[in-house]
């Protein structure tokens, strides 16, 4: 399984064009002011690259990575995907591209409680209509890549933090997505887990070509990227090489 085997493009794989999200009040209420959370960002994210989205809480770090993974849609600008511009797509549209192209790992893991390991793997591959042989092969290879292929018949509830969080990975890149996104992944982890989980995505990034996208502000996570993108009140503050 490779989750980068698609052609090999000179453009970027992600452009974000002076992208600008405003929250307006309810009901057009005078009361309330205006928000505005993300001001005009623009850059690109090649693939391969290991990046993380960085600045405090309310900086607008985890509106602007929703807005990359067509979560949240931007009040202007543009969100372009290996040259398609996805900010224009319906909803529909966006369901389908996320399920096909995207992989997301999330602080709470949001793995389903009643399936076990391997099953929470490949329910994104039954999702895209993949034979259930198929399926579960390449869910038992993916949950192999994490080294959990011991606990692949064992319920979330019988697995550690760490190990739940390893299977999210593994649901994240099995269907060999073009990106994958992770918001805070190490918050609900201890520095031992969580030191573990970094060192099984930068080998997958190293080893295997998957693009990792984090939102975060834990030193531990951006000491280890090999680009910071910090945003502070919604703005674009600095883009380097950590």
């Amino acid at each position: 399984m490779q989750p980068h085997d698609r052609p090999v493009s000179p453009s970027p794989l992600i452009e974000l064009k002076s992208v600008t999200k405003v929250y307006e009040p309810p009901g057009g209420a005078r009361a309330i002011p205006t928000v505005t959370a993300l001001h005009s960002i623009s850059f690109s994210i090649s693939r391969g690259e290991f990046t993380a989205i960085a600045g405090p809480s309310g900086s607008g770090k985890s509106t602007l990575l929703n807005i990359v993974g067509t979560l949240d849609a931007a009040s202007k600008g543009e969100v372009v995907y290996d040259g398609r511009k996805v900010s224009g797509l319906s909803e529909a549209e966006l369901a389908d591209f996320r399920l096909r192209s995207l992989g997301f790992v999330f602080q709470a893991y949001n793995l389903i409680p009643v399936l076990s390991a391997v099953e929470n793997v490949e329910y994104v591959l039954a999702l895209q209509g993949v034979p259930k042989a198929e399926r579960r092969a390449r869910a038992k290879e993916a949950l192999k890549w994490v080294g959990l292929e011991r606990e692949a018949d064992r319920r979330p509830d019988l697995l550690s933090g760490g190990q739940q969080q390893r299977v999210a990975v593994a649901r994240a890149i099995v269907h060999r997505p073009m990106v994958v996104l992770a918001d805070e992944p190490t918050a609900n982890l201890d520095s031992k887990t969580a030191e573990a989980l970094l060192e099984l995505m930068l080998g997958l990034n190293a080893d295997h070509g998957v693009t990792f996208v984090f939102s975060s502000h834990d030193p531990r996570v951006l000491s280890r990227a090999r680009r910071v993108v910090s945003i502070l009140d919604g703005r674009l503050a600095a883009d380097s090489p950590a």
